[in-house]
């Protein structure tokens, strides 16, 4: 490998470690409320990726689990349910999240997600 292809490869590898050290630590518990319900959520995040259990009580005290898988990339988050339920959001300060609840019937829900810290 020639000097330029290493010197190369070290600053792409930089790069990207750069980019993982900028993605904003959501782990914790959030808690959001939409139409008389309210959301609690425990999220666990390894790098980029992010996991986590979300319980939907609703306006009578029913509750449904819900779990979710997705990434965050900056102040960026995606999340999804297996069912199709998604979200797409952006971190806006160190303890709230906004963005679009999108159901899988296509509903579109605006939410701000505020951490427990």
């Amino acid at each position: 490998m020639s000097r330029v292809s290493k010197c190369f490869v070290f600053l792409l590898l930089i790069g990207c470690c750069a980019q993982i050290a900028l993605a904003a630590n959501i782990a914790g518990n959030w808690q959001a409320a939409f139409m008389g319900n309210q959301v609690k959520a425990v999220a666990e995040q390894n790098g980029q990726k992010i996991s986590g259990v979300a319980y939907l009580y609703d306006p009578i005290g029913h509750k449904t689990t819900w779990h979710f898988n997705g990434t965050i990339s900056g102040d960026n988050v995606q999340a999804a349910h297996h069912s199709g339920h998604r979200f797409t959001g952006k971190v806006v300060s160190s303890g709230k999240i906004s963005g679009i609840l999108e159901t899988n019937n296509g509903f579109r829900i605006p939410l701000d997600i505020y951490s427990d810290r």
